[in-house]
Order: C-alpha cells, then sequence, then structure tokens
C-alpha cells in the first residue's frame, strides 16, 4: 500500500506539501499541486486514509436518526413516515454537507455506541439508554415525539390540537356515533377495549398517541359522549385484521379516529369490501399526511402532523449552540373525501 511519504519522494517535495494537496489543495501553488497529483497517479496514492482524519479530527460530518426500536431497518427505508421525517432531516444535512445515518433500533448491535456520527435524533421514548449513551460519547442530540425533560433538546407536533381538531370535525358534521383505532407500539395481538370501562394510557402506545386520545376526549365530551362508551380497537401498525375487527366492534359507529395513516386507508378499504360506501355510510379519519393518504378511494381526510418540518427542525438543534429548546409544532387537519355528513337515522 503506498504510503504518503512515498508519494512526497517521487514528488520531490515536502510530507506536509503532499498531505496539503488532498486536504486543503486550495493553498497549494497550481503547478505544484498538479506535479504531486500526477506522481500520486502513478504510484496509485488515492489519498489520506479516511479513519486517520476522522480520529484526528475528531469529526465524523454524519448525524444519524434512530427509527423506532420494532422498526427494522427495511421496514423503516419503507415506511411512508420515517421517509418524510428523513427528508427534512436530509434537507438539513445538504445544507451542511453531512451525510445521513440510519441506525436500526431493532439490531442487537450497539446502536449508537457504535455509531460513527457527530449527532443522533431519536424518535421514541424508549431509548432512554441510547441517549445516554450519546451524552456519554458528548454527542450532540434532539429527540422527535416525545418530551424528555427540559435538558434534551426536543421536536414534537402538538397531537393533542390535531386529533381534537379531527374528532370536531366529524362532530360539527353531526356525526354522534363514534370508534377508535389506536396504536400497539410493542408487536402483539390487536385488542378489543370493552366499553363502559375506564380507558388507561396504555389503550393508546406512546405518548403522541396518548395526548391524540385525549384531543378526541375532550372534543367528544363537549357533546356529552365519554370516551370510555366509544368503541375501540388497539393494534400495531402491521396488523392487517385491525380494519376488520374495527368495524365488527362498532357495528354501528358512522364516524372512525383512526391514530395512523395506514390503518386508515385500511378501514376504507375493509368498509369498501363489505359493501359500505365511505363517506355515505361512515367517514374516516386517519392521522399522518402521506402520499397514499391522498391516492387512495376516496382520498383520506388527516392531520398533517408536519413530518419534514419536523426532521428539518430535529436536525437543526444538532447544529446550533445554546442550551436546550423545546419546539411544538402545530398541526393541520387536511380534509379531504373520506368525511362527510353524518348519514340520516333510519
Amino acid at each position: 500500500m503506498v504510503r504518503l511519504i512515498e508519494v512526497a519522494k517521487a514528488a520531490g517535495v515536502s510530507r506536509s506539501t503532499v498531505s496539503n494537496v488532498f486536504n486543503n489543495p486550495e493553498i497549494v501553488r497550481p503547478k505544484l499541486r498538479k506535479r504531486v497529483e500526477t506522481a500520486a497517479r502513478e504510484l496509485g496514492y488515492a489519498g489520506p486514509d479516511p479513519k486517520g482524519r476522522l480520529l484526528r479530527d475528531g469529526k465524523y460530518n454524519a448525524i444519524a436518526v434512530m427509527p423506532p426500536s420494532d422498526l427494522r431497518m427495511v421496514e423503516t427505508i419503507s415506511n411512508p413516515v420515517m421517509n418524510q421525517l428523513m427528508q427534512g432531516i436530509g434537507e438539513v444535512c445538504d445544507e451542511h454537507g453531512a451525510n445521513l445515518v440510519v441506525i436500526s433500533g431493532a439490531s442487537s448491535r450497539d446502536g449508537v455506541g457504535d455509531a460513527l456520527v457527530d449527532g443522533v435524533i431519536f424518535s421514541r421514548i424508549d431509548q432512554l439508554a441510547e441517549i445516554e449513551t450519546a451524552r456519554l460519547r458528548r454527542m450532540r442530540y434532539a429527540v422527535v415525539d416525545f418530551d424528555p425533560g427540559p435538558n434534551i433538546h426536543s421536536v414534537r407536533v402538538d397531537a393533542y390540537a390535531g386529533s381534537y381538531q379531527a374528532a370536531k370535525h366529524l362532530v360539527e358534521l353531526g356525526h354522534r356515533r363514534f370508534a377508535i383505532l389506536s396504536f400497539l407500539r410493542v408487536a402483539g395481538p390487536t385488542l378489543v377495549h370493552p366499553q363502559g370501562q375506564s380507558r388507561p394510557p396504555e389503550a393508546a402506545g406512546s405518548f403522541t398517541d396518548q395526548e391524540k386520545l385525549r384531543g378526541y376526549a375532550d372534543a367528544l365530551d363537549e357533546i356529552r359522549i365519554k370516551v370510555d362508551n366509544v368503541p375501540m380497537v388497539q393494534a400495531d401498525a402491521h396488523a392487517t385484521d385491525a380494519p376488520a375487527m374495527m368495524l365488527d366492534a362498532a357495528p354501528e359507529a358512522t364516524a372512525f379516529l383512526s391514530m395512523s395513516v395506514m390503518q386508515g386507508i385500511g378501514l376504507i378499504e375493509e368498509a369498501q369490501r363489505r359493501g359500505l360506501s365511505v363517506p355515505g355510510d361512515l367517514s374516516v379519519i386517519g392521522y399522518n399526511d402521506t402520499r397514499d393518504a391522498a391516492r387512495c378511494s376516496p382520498p383520506l381526510t388527516t392531520v398533517d402532523s408536519m413530518l419534514v418540518q419536523k426532521g428539518r427542525e430535529a436536525a437543526r438543534l444538532i447544529y446550533e449552540d445554546g442550551p436546550p429548546q423545546h419546539k411544538i409544532i402545530k398541526p393541520d387537519l387536511i380534509i379531504r373525501g373520506s368525511t362527510g355528513p353524518a348519514p340520516a337515522e333510519s
């Protein structure tokens, strides 16, 4: 393997001159730079070992995103919600000429402990151990979608406000018979929560999901509907049986609130398989706005949780100096064809 000192000898220059040609070419005279480059090319020298530069500078010029721990790498790449979050992070990486690394939360490897990155964006509260590793490594880091306390950068969407707005939209359309499809954030069987029993926070998965449920509850409480009396099914993101179980659990419902965009689309498809009209017989609202939400038939009304903006804001916090910041983004309700007036009582 050709060494830098051999290039210097062949070009008749000092070792530091060769180093500057590859690391700081703007300070080397063009004629001399060309001589060194010619000697390097003839010897087959591609440049200094990047590992040595990284060790010397202590900087990797990359930031990482750690997806939810229930997502494997292939699922992260194909997940439309993660795609939008990473798009926002990627925009900031482009601004800084940095690379974006994905750390699998489902891997048995040491995650953040092994990552050659300058900063990390975490996406779930169950990653507290990894956050501590980042702190010990003196990395810059931020979290999205949960409140980790006053000493850590955070960015989250006001899920309560978005979900309150979603339920309020259906109320204003005249609906009075509701059903809720909530999130199960760990792999497991789909759950049916009995009506008339107090709903614990665990009836919705993460902190964000619990905020969604609280928003639904407050909007329904205004028309004297208790959320504990609303049919509710809880399923993980990959559960294919959830839409059918939801419709079976709430045969009289005309308004369905889903905490997931994909499960909202699944509800529309299952209703149509049963010969039901959307929004003629029932209305459906999802959460998160993706291309699939706009392309399904009818297009899905959904809460836009500003995924790209959320990723952008989190990445910017990685590069900002100063005390921890806590940013809350306001969501928007995107009204499309999956919601309409409550059907007339027969």
